[in-house]
C-alpha cells in the first residue's frame, strides 16, 4: 500500500528512570493476564476510611492478603473493578497490595463499557495499562479499532493491550498506529513479525499494512504487508516529517505506585516496633529567650493497634523535672504532630506533580490537597527512584482552626532496621495563637534504638501498662492519655488533656526596687481547650495582683479574638528617676486596673495583622509618707485609651514584629506649684517600635537566641515613659537595676546561648546592651550586662527551680550597675 509523504508522530511514551523498559508494541504467545475480580468485593473492608488509623490500615492489609496470595507468581494480573464510586479507591488499593508482594508484576485494568471513565492521573500511574482480551472483542476484526477507541476513552493515561483471538494480518499496523499494544497468536505472520522486531523500537507509526518503528536514538525501521507476510522495506526517500517536540513528561503516577507498594511492603514485614522517642518543644516568646519543654518516651507499636508511649521523664528548660506518679501535662498539637506521619495511603486526597530532579537517582514530587480542608497538607517528597523510598518530606498547613495556626514540618526517613524504612525524625515549626498574639514553637520528635519484631515486646509493653507511670496512645486525632484504672487496666481518655495548675514562688532581688528583696507567690491556672471549644484561658492570682486572659481562635469569622484583664489592688509608690537614681521626693501612689481586646488575622506565609484596644484606669493618690513632697499636686486619675496596630512575620525561628499605637490619657496639671507640669499634648500620645528575633538549635539542646529592637513615641512624661532596667521595665537589661532611666527613645540588642550540661543543670549565658535617651536631659546613655541562668531539678514539693542573675558590666550613668535577678520555684499539679 502506498504511503502518504506527510507523517505525524502521534505516540508519546512516558519514561521513568526507576521503571522497567517499556514492552515491545507487538508480541506473540503471551498468555492472558490472570483475573482478580473485585466487582463483588466489599470496599469498606479493603479500603480504610481513615488511613491515619493504624488499626484500619492493618485490617485492610489483612483482608487483601488472601485475595492476592495466589497471584504472587503470576506475571500479569487483570483487575475487574466495580462500576460505581468505589472504582478508583479500590484500584489504588489493589495495585498497592499486588505490587507490595510482587514488585515486577504487570497490572492491567479490565474493560468495562458501563463504567465511568477513569481520568485521574493517580489511577493511571498505579497500573501498566488496560487489557482487551478475546472476550471483550467482536469476532469481526473490522470492529477491533472501534473497541480500542472506546477502551482508550475510558482509561486514556496508559496504553491498552489487545490479546487478539486471531492474526489480523495487515490490520495489526493500524491497531499499533492507533496507540494500542498487540499480542497475536503464535504461528501467523504477526507472530513472525514480532520475532523480527529489534529491541528498543517502541515508537510507532502505522497505517494499514505499513508499519514504521523508531527507537529513542531516532533510528527507524519499516515493514509492509504483502502476499500474507510482513517484510522489511526501505524508508521512503520522499518522506517528510512534521514532529512536535516538547519536554518529555515524567511519569509521576508510576513513581507514586512504587512508593505505595514500598510502604505496604514495609508495613507487612513489621509485627512489632519498640523504640525510644524524644519530644522537645521550644517556645519562642516575642521578647526574651523563651522556654523549653521536653519528654522522653518508651515507644510501643504493634500491627493493627495504635502506638503507645510510656513517659519516662519530663524536662523543664532542659532539666529533668520532679514529677512523681502519673502526672498528665496539657497536650497542644495540631492533629498528629506526635503521630507517625504518612502522606500516602491506599486512598488519595492529594494531587501530585513533578518537581524535577532532587539529586542523582532522586526525584522531587510536589503535592497539594484536592479540596479546601485546612487539615490537609501541601509540600513535596524527595523519593529514591529505584526503590520507591521517601527520603525527606516537607509539608505544611496554614489557616488551621485551633490553637496551632500553621505548621511547617520536615520529616526525615531512615532504615530503622535492615529492610525497614520509616520516619526517624520530625521537625516542626508552628505558630500558636495566644492572648498576647502569635508565638512560634519549634517541635522536634526523634526515634532511636529500634527493636523490630523483638521477642520481648509483649512483656515490655505489659510491664509499661502495669507501671504507675504516665502513658499515651497516638490516635488518628492526636495523642490521648492512656490512664490507669483502679483494676490495673488502662483506658484511653476521650479528650486531650488541656488544663493544668501550678504554684509559683519568686524572690526578686534588685536594689532599684522598694523593698530591694521581695518575696512573691501566686496560683496559676491554664486551659488550652476551655469549655471544649478550643478557647484558651489563663489566670494568675497573687491576691493583691491578679491577671487573666482569654483567646478564642476564629472567634469572629476568620479573626482570632483575645481579651485580658489585670488589676493591682496594692497601692505602690512611684518616684521619679533623676540622674540615674530614684528620687526620695515627689512620690505618688498608684493602683490600676486594665482590660484589653484584640482581633488578629493570619495573612499567609507567616504574616499576621492584629488590632488591639487597651483601657486602663489609673488611681493616683498619696504615696508612702517618707517619699511625699508637701504641696505636690497629683496627676489626674482616670481612663487611658490606647489603640494599637501591629504586624508580625514568623518563619522557622525568625520573627519580625512592629507596632504603632495612638492613645489618650486624662489631661491636667501635676507637680509643685512653683514648677507645674501639663500632661503633654492635652493627653494625646503615640507609641511605636519593633523587634527582630532568631532562635536556632545549633545541636540538639544547644540553643542560640538573638534579639534586637527599638521603641519610641510622642508626648512622654514621668508617668508615661519607657523604663529601662530590671524586672517590669519595657526592656530588661541584666545587671542594670530597676528604674535606671526614664526614657523616650531606646534601642537594644541581646544574644544568648542555652548550654545543656546534663540532666541536672542547664546554663544559659546572655550578653545584653541598650541605648536610651533620657527624658530629663535628652542625652543618650548606654548600658550593658551579662546574664547567667541556671535551671535545676525540683526538690521537696517543687517541680523545677530557676536561678537568674544579672551582672552589670558597663553604664554611662553612675550607680545603675548592680547584681540583680530572681529565684523561682515552680510546682505543677
Amino acid at each position: 500500500m502506498p504511503r502518504r509523504p506527510l507523517f505525524l508522530l502521534p505516540v508519546l511514551t512516558f519514561t521513568l528512570a526507576a521503571q522497567a523498559p517499556p514492552v515491545a508494541p507487538l508480541r506473540s504467545g503471551v498468555p492472558e493476564p490472570v483475573v482478580l475480580d473485585l466487582r463483588a468485593a466489599d470496599g469498606a473492608l479493603l479500603v480504610p476510611k481513615d488511613n491515619r488509623d493504624a488499626a484500619q490500615v492493618e485490617a485492610a492489609r489483612q483482608h487483601w492478603a488472601p485475595l492476592v496470595a495466589g497471584l504472587r507468581e503470576a506475571p500479569a494480573v487483570r483487575l475487574r473493578l466495580p462500576s460505581g464510586e468505589g472504582r478508583l479507591p479500590l484500584l489504588l488499593a489493589a495495585a498497592q497490595a499486588l505490587k507490595a508482594q510482587s514488585p515486577d508484576q504487570r497490572l492491567y485494568v479490565a474493560f468495562d463499557p458501563l463504567a465511568a471513565p477513569l481520568l485521574d492521573e493517580t489511577a493511571w500511574g498505579a497500573v501498566d495499562g488496560g487489557a482487551l482480551v478475546p472476550a471483550d472483542l467482536n469476532l469481526d476484526p473490522a470492529q477491533w479499532r472501534a473497541q480500542l477507541t472506546r477502551a482508550q476513552d475510558s482509561f486514556p493515561g496508559r496504553p491498552w493491550t489487545l490479546w487478539l483471538p486471531s492474526d489480523p494480518g495487515a490490520l495489526v499496523s493500524t491497531l499499533l498506529g492507533d496507540g494500542g499494544r498487540v499480542v497475536v497468536p503464535a504461528g501467523g505472520p504477526g507472530a513472525r513479525l514480532a520475532e523480527a522486531l529489534p529491541a528498543g523500537f517502541t515508537e510507532v507509526e502505522g497505517g494499514l499494512g505499513d508499519l514504521t518503528l523508531r527507537n529513542r536514538a531516532g533510528a527507524m525501521r519499516r515493514w509492509t504487508f504483502a502476499e500474507g507476510a510482513w517484510s522489511p522495506v526501505p524508508l521512503p526517500k520522499d518522506r517528510t516529517e512534521v514532529a512536535v517536540s516538547a519536554a518529555e513528561a515524567y511519569d509521576v503516577g508510576a513513581l507514586l505506585a512504587k512508593v505505595r507498594a514500598t510502604q505496604l511492603r514495609n508495613r507487612a514485614a513489621v509485627r512489632t516496633v519498640q523504640a525510644k522517642a524524644e519530644l522537645d518543644l521550644h517556645i519562642q516568646v516575642p521578647t526574651g529567650r523563651g522556654g523549653d519543654l521536653g519528654f522522653s518516651f518508651g515507644y510501643f507499636e504493634q500491627a493493627g493497634e495504635w502506638p503507645e508511649l510510656l513517659q519516662k521523664s519530663v524536662r523543664f528548660n532542659g532539666v529533668t523535672a520532679k514529677l512523681d506518679g502519673e502526672v498528665q501535662l496539657p497536650l497542644i498539637e495540631s492533629r498528629q504532630s506526635m503521630s507517625l506521619p504518612v502522606a500516602l495511603g491506599m486512598t488519595e486526597r492529594y494531587r501530585y506533580r513533578d518537581g524535577g530532579p532532587a539529586g542523582p537517582g532522586r526525584r522531587r514530587l510536589r503535592f497539594e490537597p484536592v479540596d479546601a480542608d485546612p487539615l490537609l497538607y501541601s509540600g513535596d517528597l524527595e523519593v529514591e527512584e529505584a526503590s520507591g523510598r521517601i527520603l525527606v518530606e516537607h509539608r505544611e498547613r496554614t489557616n488551621l482552626p485551633g490553637t496551632v495556626k500553621s505548621e511547617r514540618e520536615i520529616l526525615t526517613y531512615g532504615e530503622a532496621a535492615p529492610g525497614l524504612w520509616r520516619p526517624v525524625a520530625v521537625q516542626t515549626f508552628e505558630r500558636w495563637v495566644s492572648a498576647g498574639g502569635v508565638v512560634q514553637v519549634q517541635r522536634r520528635f526523634t526515634y532511636r534504638e529500634f527493636q523490630v519484631n523483638g521477642e520481648g515486646f509483649v512483656a515490655a509493653r505489659a510491664a509499661a501498662r502495669a507501671s504507675g507511670s504516665t502513658m499515651l496512645k497516638v490516635t488518628p486525632e492526636g495523642a490521648r492519655y492512656f490512664t490507669k484504672q483502679g483494676d490495673g487496666t488502662r483506658k484511653i481518655e476521650e479528650k486531650a488533656k488541656s488544663s493544668g495548675r501550678a504554684l509559683a514562688g519568686v524572690v526578686l532581688v534588685d536594689p532599684g526596687l522598694t523593698p530591694p528583696v521581695a518575696p512573691l507567690g501566686g496560683l496559676l491556672y491554664f486551659d488550652y481547650n476551655a469549655f471544649g471549644k478550643g478557647v484558651q484561658l489563663n489566670a494568675l492570682t497573687a491576691i493583691l495582683f491578679n491577671t487573666a486572659s482569654l483567646a478564642i481562635p476564629r472567634g469572629l469569622g476568620s479573626f482570632d479574638v483575645s481579651a485580658d484583664a489585670t488589676t493591682l489592688l496594692l497601692k505602690t509608690t512611684e518616684r521619679p528617676v533623676l540622674n540615674g537614681r530614684l528620687s526620695d521626693q515627689e512620690g505618688v501612689g498608684r493602683r490600676f486596673g486594665k482590660v484589653g481586646l484584640e482581633l488578629g488575622r493570619d495573612l499567609g506565609l507567616g504574616f499576621r495583622l492584629e488590632g488591639r484596644g487597651d483601657f486602663q484606669y489609673d488611681d493616683f493618690g498619696e504615696g508612702d509618707s517618707k517619699y511625699r513632697t508637701p504641696g505636690y499636686q497629683l496627676p489626674p486619675s482616670g481612663l487611658t485609651r490606647l489603640g494599637t496596630l501591629q504586624g508580625s512575620w514568623l518563619f522557622r525561628g525568625f520573627q519580625v514584629r512592629a507596632y504603632h499605637g495612638w492613645g489618650r490619657r486624662p489631661e491636667g496639671t501635676y507637680g509643685l506649684a512653683t514648677a507645674p507640669q501639663e500632661v503633654p499634648e492635652g493627653g494625646d500620645f503615640r507609641r511605636w517600635g519593633g523587634s527582630l528575633g532568631l532562635d536556632r538549635e545549633v545541636v540538639p539542646g544547644f540553643w542560640f537566641h538573638g534579639e534586637a529592637g527599638w521603641a519610641s513615641g510622642r508626648a512622654f512624661d514621668r508617668f508615661k515613659a519607657l523604663d529601662v532596667g530590671g524586672m517590669g521595665g519595657v526592656v530588661r537589661i541584666a545587671g542594670i537595676r530597676a528604674n535606671a532611666i526614664t526614657a523616650d527613645r531606646l534601642t537594644y540588642g541581646k544574644t544568648a546561648l542555652a548550654i545543656p550540661t546534663g540532666p541536672n543543670l542547664r546554663l544559659s549565658l546572655s550578653l545584653e546592651y541598650a541605648r536610651a535617651r533620657s527624658l530629663d536631659d535628652q542625652k543618650t546613655y548606654g548600658m550593658g550586662g551579662v546574664g547567667i541562668t541556671g535551671d535545676l531539678p525540683g526538690f521537696w514539693v517543687f517541680t523545677a527551680v530557676r536561678v537568674d542573675l544579672g551582672v552589670g558590666v558597663q553604664s554611662d550613668i553612675a550607680g545603675v550597675r548592680t547584681v540583680n535577678g530572681y529565684v523561682a520555684l515552680l510546682r505543677v499539679f
